[in-house]
C-alpha cells in the first residue's frame, strides 16, 4: 500500500487562509462595534448620554486600553520572531518553497497590525467620548 502525504505548501496555505478568515472576521466585528460608538458620539452631540452610556464608555476605555498595550507589546515581542522564521524558511528550503512559507508570517504580520490598528482606533474614539 502506498500512503500519501499532505504536502507542506498545502497546509501552509490552509494556515493563511484560516488567518485571511479571522481578519475579516475582525475586520466586521470593528464595523459593528464601530456603529456603537457612532451612535455614541451623536448622543453626545445632543447632550443625550445617559449614566449608563457614560460607564460603557469607562469600562470599554479601560478594556480596549489594555487590549492596545498588550497588542504593542506582542508586536515588539514578535518582530524578532518573525524575522527568526523567515530564516529559518529561507535557510531550510528552497528560494520558491520558502516564499510559499513566508506568506504564514507576513499574513500573521498584517493580522497583528490590524488588531493594533483597531484597538488604537476604539481607545481615541472612546477617549474623545469621555472629553
Amino acid at each position: 500500500m502506498q500512503e500519501t502525504s499532505l504536502p507542506l505548501e498545502l497546509i501552509s496555505n490552509f494556515i493563511s487562509i484560516v488567518i485571511l478568515i479571522v481578519i475579516f472576521i475582525r475586520y466586521f466585528q470593528y464595523t459593528k462595534k464601530l456603529d456603537v460608538i457612532k451612535g455614541l458620539i451623536e448622543l453626545k452631540d445632543n447632550n443625550q448620554l445617559s449614566e449608563q452610556d457614560k460607564e460603557f464608555i469607562d469600562q470599554n476605555y479601560m478594556e480596549y486600553s489594555i487590549e492596545h498595550n498588550k497588542t504593542a507589546t506582542l508586536l515588539k515581542l514578535v518582530y524578532p520572531l518573525f524575522i527568526a522564521v523567515a530564516g529559518v524558511f529561507i535557510f531550510f528550503f528552497s528560494w520558491q518553497e520558502a516564499l510559499i512559507h513566508l506568506n504564514i508570517v507576513v499574513v500573521t504580520f498584517i493580522y497583528l497590525h490590524v488588531r493594533r490598528i483597531h484597538s488604537k482606533n476604539f481607545v481615541s474614539f472612546l477617549e474623545q467620548l469621555k472629553s
